[in-house]
This record gives C-alpha cells, structure tokens and sequence, in this order.
C-alpha cells in the first residue's frame, strides 16, 4: 500500500462517517447523504484499487484512469453548477412572490387608513 493511499483512505473513512453523522442529524436530506457518502466510498475505491479505475477507462475507450477521473469531475462539476442555478432561480421566485405579497398588504393597508 502506498503512502497515498495510507493518508488519503482514513480521511475518507472520516468523510463518510461525518456525512452520516450530518444526515443522522437531519442538517441534509438523507437522499444527499447517501449521495455524497457513495461518493467518499467511490473515491475509496479508486485509491484502493487504481488497476480497477484504469480497467473501466480502458472498456470505456479512455486511455487512463486518471483521464476518467477528470472527465467524470467535469461532468459532475457541470451538473453541480447546473443544479446550483436552478437553486438559485427557485429562490428568486419565491423572493419575488414574498415581495408581490408584502406589496400588496402594503397597498391594501394605505387604502384602508383615514386621509
């Protein structure tokens, strides 16, 4: 086993542990713990068995492992960014909707005081 792998495992370990700790928690959803704890397992996996990750690049047409890895990231990071503004864009609308509201109680009460 290579130092790497000596340092970079027990942190994952410790991700994991903490994720559920988080989710047990209810401070995330239980579907995105489990999401970001197969995601600390994945990357265990990776740095355990590096000959497994080079196997799947090469059946998948890819050169390397590490190339997969990088193009699995991209992707991911896409999609991270993708949800994020989808996020945003839902926030913004129920902002909007909040403010139409308060607009409007705020109109009703005028009309109702004494001039």
């Amino acid at each position: 086993m290579t130092t790497f792998q000596l340092v970079t495992l027990p942190i994952l370990v410790a991700f994991v542990i903490g994720t559920a700790i988080v989710a047990a928690r209810r401070r995330m959803t239980p579907r995105l713990g489990i999401a970001w704890m197969l995601l600390w397992l994945a990357a265990a996996v990776a740095i355990a068995f590096p000959e497994l990750l080079v196997e799947l690049a090469r059946f998948l047409g890819i050169g390397r492992g590490a190339d997969l890895v990088f193009y699995v990231s991209i992707l991911g990071t896409f999609l991270a960014f993708f949800l994020t503004y989808l996020r945003f864009r839902r926030v913004e609308d129920q902002l909007t909707e909040i403010v139409r509201h308060l607009a409007i109680l705020n109109a009703e009460g005028e009309d109702k005081s004494p001039r």
